[in-house]
């Protein structure tokens, strides 16, 4: 049996208009009416129904009893349905007043009120409270203090509702110091929850920093000082400038448009701008593609744009509500010391004097001086400073005078608080007129889940590594801190993406930037051209690094001579490793800190004492300090001999005497057919490490099946290769990072993976894998992105082998299916890294046929091609 609840027929109607509401404002928001316009509209058509319920509510009380009710009750709007900002899917917020005495008739009317609005389609978030107990926990809790700031009497008794606002007030006049800390607090542990940046790629439209509720909290802080929250009043007051007004407003429209647009999509409430909104967004409100940049990052360039002029206005009203210290306010004017009389710093904060301050309105040496002034002492800016400056800094002179150039050189020179130093610059408006390429990178979203930062953000966040890099006790460290030319390498880093957002490959355009940088700066035709090779080359390390064979002595020969040495050399593995720091958290992992260290080691390497060695005396040199620990026994068995002169020069190089010894000891008495495997901890990259040895392996799809084991395991595959050696002796080498342990792999789980491999040998069985190489984050970014799922091959790079590069959105399986499928094609795989490419994973193979050589001929390339491209594409 099935009942129907029978509703009045003022909750029916009610509910029609509810209903007529979201489809008028969904129709008006469509046609482009004012955002600002749209939520008002919904606010007073929810006024509307309240007022309809309330009504009723009333009528329908015993004769006599209506016109009491009215009398003791009032209705009351608050939080963004006060300010009539109500989104149209947010919750419908509602202080019912009362006059004191909670009886079952008030009780019962609440209680009808409250499920009418339900019934209706509301999604009322209620109060019942006296105007009194409603002042006492707003006293004492900020989110109830907030949410009546703007409270609006609805229907009900005005004098209970005025009672309440005199009262409320009255309390945070008293209070008001307390109230902005309070108020600011909170804001600041939400920003911290949800990220603590402007430039956040998929940011809560009302939660994050430069978002609405950094806009409520300008009201907040304004009702806390004068008693008026809205800015449009304030305006007229005077309160607030012309120039701050307009900015607060245009933000406040855009917000509100896309966060209308977001519920109107979504039938609900929804405030997280994701990348899938974004590109939806992008195409509502009709940005169109322009040379090298999609429509959705135009959306999100204006997005960044108004978040940041947000911020910039709360941050400065928070310190202008914030009094300084008492011992600042005491000691300041004894102890604070003047700068070339421009300039006087205190104890927390430096600021221009009368005559600095006419200064910084007409010369941007000045403002840079401000700048460097403040890192060299440890001090934030004044306010008051801060803003001269930023409304001084759209009128600075394009033309760079001698002073203006020598300052901002000197200001890179200086590794200390850099990063700091740098930001302020672009926050002031002032690092654009040093160097006008930057305002093309300023709010410039790279539209992927690769990276976390705005192009600008992360040009800077890269100089604030390197310095970081400074500190370490480490390789980077050392070779950071033995710089002649570090200010040359800051500038190289500040400038190295400011290609990106053209047509054309960011590094050839960012040449062309560097060029015209060192013509602006008055740099030398030798540091120009160094600073050009460092920015076009700045992705070849890293990429080198992770896709190629850097223990090939002729790769690192070659590599070697393409790119430079000497300091042009330390500065582009410095850069790279900044660069990687830079795109995100966790980035730049230990793994990658210790390949491209061991790759440049082996670059540094290249033409001294160990290069100038012929190949046969490197050999016998690697053969005698492998012999050494080896023993007696094992020194005579020519099967050592006939091993160690099958191995690759590369894997020899690339290893301790102990390990090779090691290695071809444990494979020394294995039987035909037979296997063996071992894994272990490597500190300093933190990752493991496996390797087998399999007598007569060939052709037997041992890489395959060993590489399912491991991605089975939870085992992520950053890097593996064989060693053919001979009677049929094939090694297989693979690292990985566990993705199921926070710290070393335990023992017992080393050995059951060690178990799993030697079982695999032979075996036909697929894999189960679970949730390892695939994700829901995969599959997103493949339908979000136009990066096409390609299989490159090349035959230049290595004279021995095939190198074949995959490109495509990682899923379960994928690294097993296609090493399955080049052994069923009867190639070898000799070496692999897996690694990244923006938001694909790129597999790199090289490969030859069963008898050693190298595949040629192009319809064995295509042959290769074709295969690979059907199992990325399925």
């Amino acid at each position: 049996m099935s009942s129907t609840v029978r509703l009045r027929p003022s909750v029916l109607a009610a509910r029609d208009k509810a209903n007529a509401a979201l489809d008028n404002g969904l129709r008006l928001n469509k046609s482009g009416l004012a955002s600002v316009e749209v939520c008002a509209r919904r606010s007073a058509a929810v006024d509307a129904i309240l007022t309809l319920l309330f009504n009723a509510a009333i009528d329908d009380l015993p004769a006599g009893q209506g016109e009491g009710m009215r009398s003791r009750v009032a209705l009351v709007a608050i939080g963004g349905y006060g300010r009539r900002q109500l989104a149209p899917y947010s919750d419908v917020d509602l202080m019912i007043l009362h006059a004191g005495g909670l009886d079952d008739q008030l009780l019962g009317f609440v209680t009808r009120l409250t499920q009418d609005l339900y019934d209706a389609g509301l999604q009322p978030g209620h109060s019942l409270r006296e105007p009194a107990e409603a002042v006492l926990l707003a006293r004492s809790d900020v989110v109830i203090c907030t949410s009546l700031i703007e409270a609006r009497l609805l229907i009900g008794s005005l004098s209970l509702f005025e009672e309440f606002k005199a009262a409320f007030r009255q309390m945070v006049q008293h209070r008001q110091k307390t109230m902005c800390r309070d108020f600011i607090a909170a804001r600041q542990e939400e920003r911290r929850k949800v990220g603590d940046t402007v430039f956040l790629l998929e940011p809560n439209i009302k939660r994050s920093p430069g978002g609405l509720r950094d806009i409520h909290l300008l009201r907040w802080l304004w009702y806390a000082r004068s008693g008026e929250p809205d800015p449009n009043r304030l305006f007229l007051k005077g309160v607030i400038s012309k120039f701050d007004h307009r900015r607060l407003m245009s933000s406040q429209k855009f917000l509100l448009a896309i966060r209308n647009e977001m519920h109107f999509a979504a039938g609900g409430a929804n405030d997280v701008l994701n990348r899938a909104e974004q590109m939806r967004i992008a195409g509502v409100r009709g940005f169109r593609a322009r040379e090298g940049m999609l429509p959705v990052e135009l959306l999100m360039r204006e997005y960044f744009r108004h978040t940041d002029h947000v911020s910039f206005l709360t941050m400065r009203l928070c310190e202008l509500v914030s009094p300084p210290p008492v011992v600042s306010r005491v000691l300041d004017p004894v102890l604070s010391k003047s700068v070339s009389g421009d300039f006087r710093v205190g104890l927390r904060e430096i600021a221009a004097t009368q005559r600095g301050a006419a200064k910084l309105k007409a010369r941007l040496s000045m403002a840079i001086r401000l700048v460097d002034l403040a890192r060299i002492h440890g001090k934030r800016i004044a306010q008051g400073t801060w803003y001269s400056v930023y409304r001084a800094a759209p009128g600075y002179s394009s033309d760079l005078d001698e002073e203006t150039i020598s300052q901002f050189l000197e200001v890179l020179e200086n590794p200390t608080d850099l990063g700091q130093a740098l930001r302020r610059m672009r926050d002031l408006g002032i690092l654009e007129k040093v160097l006008p390429d930057f305002s093309h990178a300023r709010y410039l979203l790279q539209f992927n889940r690769y990276h976390k930062y705005t192009v600008d953000e992360h040009c800077i966040k890269a100089v604030e590594e390197v310095t970081r890099l400074g500190k370490r006790n480490d390789l980077a460290g050392e070779t950071y801190r033995g710089l002649t030319r570090k200010g040359l390498l800051h500038l190289v880093l500040l400038v190295h993406d400011l290609g990106k957002g053209y047509a054309e490959d960011h590094c050839v355009r960012g040449v062309e930037i560097v060029h015209r940088i060192g013509e602006r700066l008055g740099l030398d035709e030798g540091t120009t051209q160094v600073a050009a090779c460092l920015v076009r080359d700045h992705l070849k390390m890293s990429h080198a690094a992770f896709r190629r064979d850097t223990s090939d002595p002729d790769f690192i020969r070659q590599f070697a001579e393409e790119v430079g040495g000497g300091e042009q050399l330390d500065m582009l593995y410095l850069l790279t490793l900044a660069d990687l720091a830079a795109v995100g958290p966790e980035v730049l992992n230990d793994w990658k800190i210790d390949m491209l260290g061991d790759f440049y080691r082996r670059l540094k390497a290249h033409g001294g004492k160990e290069e100038r060695r012929t190949p046969r005396e490197q050999t016998a040199a690697f053969r005698e300090a492998i012999w050494q620990e080896l023993g007696e026994e094992k020194r005579k068995d020519p099967w050592f001999d006939l091993q160690f002169r099958a191995l690759p020069r590369s894997f020899v190089t690339s290893r301790t005497p102990m390990e090779v010894a090691s290695t071809l000891s444990r494979i020394w008495q294995l039987d035909p057919r037979a296997a063996t495997a071992w894994g272990r901890n490597l500190a300093d990259s933190h990752t493991v490490e496996f390797t087998a040895g399999v007598r007569q392996a060939a052709g037997r799809g041992i890489f395959s099946s060993m590489a399912g084991v491991l991605s089975s395991r939870g085992m992520s595959i950053l890097a593996a290769e064989t060693v053919p050696l001979e009677e049929g002796v094939v090694l297989f080498h693979y690292q990985a990072t566990d993705t199921r342990s926070n710290g070393p792999t335990e023992e017992s789980r080393l050995q059951e993976i060690v178990q799993a491999l030697i079982e695999s040998v032979d075996s036909e069985e697929r894999p189960t894998f679970r949730a390892l190489w695939g994700s829901k984050q995969d599959e997103e970014s493949s339908s979000l992105t136009d990066l096409p799922i390609e299989v490159r091959i090349d035959s230049e790079i290595s004279p021995d082998y095939l190198v074949v590069e995959v490109f495509a959105f990682d899923r379960l399986g994928l690294l097993y299916d296609l090493a399955r499928a080049l052994h069923e094609l009867t190639l070898n795989i000799r070496f692999a890294k897996i690694g990244t490419h923006v938001d694909q994973v790129v597999d790199v193979f090289y490969l030859s046929e069963r008898d050693g050589t190298k595949p040629t001929g192009e319809t064995r390339c295509r042959e290769i091609r074709d295969c690979l491209q059907s199992i990325v594409e399925a």
